[in-house]
């Protein structure tokens, strides 16, 4: 009986929302989702709630943000647990619903691993309560149309990351060189926090593939002098 009664109340919760004009929109997955290398999500790893107004969500940036001008980041919710996003309801208020009148929304795995004093963390930095950064985004629902009340977009299939993921675009940094008297220092600038980058040289421009230092986080190395005349370029990856 006292179950009964609870539902009955969170259903008139509901639907008392829905009739001021805000939407809700509730979405899960069932697990067990995994990212873009196969491995399981991490308790505290986030799902993105995003809308398009076209319908065709073209994907995430490093930061966090939408890539296109037409579509939107609605919601980060750092909440996977037991390697899938649980029973979430979001209320978008009646005036973020009208100005996402059309579109539709739709919900994604972001993949936000990164190493903190040699150990893997997930989700919202604690001390600034935004994202470090987005590796990779993999579709978890099928979208679902804006519209007032309630929309569902629980998913019937868990997320298969190596089957429906994308890495983040990462742009090519800049490198300014200055010829020492027995260096070459060479600042690389417009690095993304996604990447890991490193320099390459050669004899020729078609052969720049000897590995010659990691790129450290101000961006500035020094390598020797030789002999030969040889061209540099900066190659980078998403970290692992």
């Amino acid at each position: 009986m006292k179950k009964l009664m609870m539902l009955g109340v969170a259903g008139v919760a509901l639907a008392s929302l829905a009739a001021v004009n805000d939407t809700l929109i509730s979405f899960s997955t069932p697990g067990t989702d995994t990212y873009i290398d196969g491995t399981a999500v991490q308790d505290g790893e986030c799902y993105a709630l995003v809308w398009s107004a076209d319908g065709v969500f073209e994907g995430i940036k490093a930061d966090g943000t939408a890539i296109d001008a037409n579509d939107r980041v609605v919601l980060v919710a750092p909440v996977a647990k037991d390697g899938k996003c649980p029973d979430l309801v979001y209320q978008v208020d009646a005036a973020k619903a009208k100005e996402m009148e059309g579109g539709q929304y739709g919900v994604y795995l972001l993949d936000t691993r990164r190493v903190v004093a040699g150990e893997t963390k997930v989700g919202l930095n604690p001390e600034t309560g935004k994202l470090d950064y987005v590796k990779s985004y993999a579709t978890a629902t099928d979208a679902i149309a804006a519209a007032d009340g309630i929309a569902s977009a629980a998913a019937t299939k868990a997320v298969d990351g190596a089957a429906v993921a994308a890495y983040v675009e990462v742009p090519k940094p800049m490198v300014a060189i200055e010829v020492k008297n027995a260096t070459i220092k060479l600042t690389v600038t417009g690095m993304s926090p996604v990447a890991d980058y490193w320099i390459e040289k050669g004899t020729e421009i078609q052969k720049v593939s000897e590995k010659v230092a990691d790129v450290p986080a101000d961006g500035v190395v020094e390598v020797e002098k030789t002999g030969a005349a040889a061209f540099f370029q900066v190659k980078g990856g998403i970290k692992q």
